[in-house]
Formats: structure tokens, C-alpha cells, sequence
């Protein structure tokens, strides 16, 4: 079988790189390895043979088959079998001398790497969630570390991403037709060192992702993002992220439970007289009732705008009257002050004669 049938095997091009191999092999053993089609083994087993065969060919893991017959993995395993030879006392005994062979190479990586895809593990973290989004929904950045293969070396390591001889310039041969014994014939060499994993074939970086958060989330509520947990071994897909909402409090806001307490900073004509009053709170706009004769310090409680949890139950808000001068009091004349106090001194008279005191009170209000 000539070599350009094994390229087709892996729909590749006769110049594919040794890591254009790598990738459409993973890319179909993802597809018809047999763990991986559970029910349709016997019909996706001889495909993957194929594909497995070509791979091992096209990297110098197995002899071409001769006479147009697919040599078996156990005949290759005898046509190839090593020679005797020293052991290697350690990993840098082994990077510091050139492979005997490309199969000695690419055996290396298939022990490690030739296996089905595998799942990332999920990742449990906790998800601080501001109040605001918690109420009304919205997003928040989740940050955490993991562990990868390199993106550089493909998690591969550099000593196995071979390049051209440098002393034979990848032609296996010396000036004077002996085999080079730099890289023992095969025309190529590994490369010494991944300048951003340093031979351990992984990296650590830093991942954010943006949570969807939905209104009105509680306490401990999961919330689930595929894929954002940590990388799959072999090509196979990330886990997920599970997480649980902590929910923050500003300064500005107590909360008791499911009910939080804010102050509402009202003008004194609008306290004194009541009516509609709109504000801006805890990320939302709200148009709020205000009782007449509404006293500094008095509650307006605004039910079902707390929190709420698991069980669907909804606290309240409470809104305690901080009253405030209105902008227009600077435009005030003379005659108009002079008005006003007539007018409250008039109000105290009156007050003294029915004998009635001060009233304030706590009340309901409406919000939309």
C-alpha cells in the first residue's frame, strides 16, 4: 500500500505535519473509537483500525503493510521489535540524547496519549452575587485557575514535536552518504525544550467566565455553566461549573432574612403632603406611595421586593423616610417665606387648641 492511501485514511494532504497527523487522528478517534459508540462497536471497530493503522504508519509507529495488505498491530509490533538496549537511568538522561528512531518517539507519546477522550472534571465554587442582580438578574464574572495541556506543544511536550535535523538537515544522511547519527537516519529531531510549559506538557492560567444569574436567586442556589469546568484529557470536553450564590450587601442596605431595609431621602412638601415619589433603589426604579404627614424615621414597607429562596417565599422592603430639603427652596422670595411660617404658625395655633400632638406612624406604601 503506498503511503498517500494512509494520508487519505486521515482526509489529509501528502505534506500534513506531524502535527496536522496528530490533530485529524484525535479528530476521528473521537468519532469511531468503539467506547465511544456504544451499541455500533462491530461497525466502527474496522474503521477505527484503519484510521489507527494509518496514524502509526504516517508517525513511524508501524511498518507500511506490503502487498496491499494491512499489516496486523501484533505483525508490526514483530517487524519492529527494538534491539537491546541500556536502560535509561532518568527522564534527563532520555532528553538529553536524540531518539534512536521516529518510532521510538511517537511510541513515547502513544503510551501516554493514544486513549479515548475523557471528560473534564466539574468544577464546585462559589458565585458572589451582588444584591442588585440577585433581585433583578444579571451577569457576574466567575474567575478561577486551571491546569491544561500547553497551548504551545499541544500538551505533547516539546521533545516530541519533532522538527528537521539540524546537523543532516533532515536528510538523514551526512555529506559523505552515512546515516546521521544525530537523529539516527529518520531526517528528524526532537526539539530540547517548550519555552512556556518546560517539558511538563501542561500550563496554569487564569479563566473568567460571565455567569447568566437569574432574578430573584437565593442563597445556595446552583447555578450551572456547561463547559466551564476543567479541561477533558485526550481531546475530550470540559466539565461543567456548579456554583453557589452568595449573595453581598452594600453599606447602604440591612437585610433581616429574606427582608432588607433602606432609607428613602424625601422632601418635606412631598412628606408633608403625600403622593407619588420616584427613586432609583437596588438597581431598579421605583415609583413609591408616600403617606401624607410622613415623619423622619418613618417606615414604608413595600411587600414582596425582598429576597426570596428555594421555597418561593418573598421578604419585603422597608423604607425608612429621611426627610430632605427640595431643590426649589433656594428659588423661595422673601414674601413666599414669609408666607410659609405664617402658615405653619398658624398650623401650631390651631394644633395647641384641639390638643393634638405630633403624628407619625408606619404605613404601607405601593411601589411600581
Amino acid at each position: 500500500m503506498s503511503i498517500g492511501e494512509y494520508y487519505k485514511r486521515l482526509n489529509l494532504p501528502e505534506t500534513a505535519s506531524p502535527e496536522e497527523i496528530k490533530k485529524a487522528y484525535r479528530r476521528l478517534r473521537a468519532k469511531y473509537h468503539p467506547d465511544l459508540n456504544k451499541g455500533s462497536e462491530s461497525n466502527v471497530e474496522p474503521v477505527f483500525k484503519r484510521i489507527q493503522e494509518a496514524f502509526e504508519v504516517l508517525t513511524g509507529a508501524r511498518a507500511p503493510a506490503a502487498h496491499g495488505a494491512s499489516a496486523t498491530p501484533k505483525e508490526s509490533r514483530q517487524a519492529q521489535a527494538p534491539q537491546p538496549q541500556s536502560p535509561r537511568t532518568s527522564e534527563r538522561d532520555t532528553n538529553s540524547k536524540p531518539w534512536s528512531s521516529t518510532s521510538d518517539r511517537w511510541q513515547a507519546y502513544r503510551s501516554s496519549e493514544d486513549r479515548p477522550p475523557m471528560r473534564g472534571a466539574n468544577r464546585h465554587d462559589k458565585l458572589y452575587v451582588p444584591l442588585d442582580i440577585a433581585l433583578n438578574g444579571g451577569h457576574v464574572p466567575s474567575g478561577y485557575q486551571i491546569t491544561a495541556p500547553c497551548r504551545q506543544c499541544g500538551g505533547m511536550s516539546a521533545r516530541f514535536n519533532a522538527g528537521p535535523c539540524g546537523d543532516c538537515a533532515g536528510q538523514g544522511k551526512s555529506a559523505l552518504g552515512a546515516r546521521c547519527g544525530s537523529c539516527g537516519g529518520s531526517g528528524r529531531a526532537n526539539v530540547d525544550r517548550c519555552g512556556a510549559c518546560q517539558n511538563t506538557g501542561s500550563e496554569s492560567y487564569w479563566k473568567t467566565d460571565q455567569v447568566a444569574v437569574p432574578a430573584g436567586a437565593w442563597d445556595g442556589q446552583h447555578v450551572t455553566v456547561p463547559d466551564g469546568g476543567f479541561p477533558g484529557a485526550n481531546g475530550g470536553a470540559a466539565g461543567n461549573a456548579v456554583l453557589s450564590v452568595v449573595i453581598l450587601c452594600g453599606s447602604d442596605i440591612e437585610r433581616d432574612g429574606l427582608n432588607l431595609t433602606s432609607e428613602l431621602k424625601v422632601d418635606f412638601v412631598t412628606a408633608t403632603l403625600g403622593g407619588a415619589f420616584e427613586t432609583h433603589l437596588l438597581g431598579r426604579n421605583l415609583r413609591v406611595a408616600i403617606p401624607p404627614n410622613s415623619a423622619q424615621g418613618s417606615v414604608i414597607r413595600l411587600p414582596a421586593h425582598g429576597l426570596s429562596d428555594a421555597s418561593g417565599n418573598q421578604g419585603e422592603l422597608r423604607l425608612h423616610v429621611v426627610l430632605a430639603m427640595p431643590p426649589s427652596v433656594n428659588h423661595l422670595t422673601d414674601d413666599q417665606r414669609a408666607q410659609l411660617k405664617q402658615m405653619f404658625d398658624a398650623a401650631a395655633q390651631r394644633s395647641k387648641s384641639d390638643g393634638d400632638g405630633d403624628g407619625d406612624g408606619d404605613g404601607d406604601g405601593d411601589a411600581q
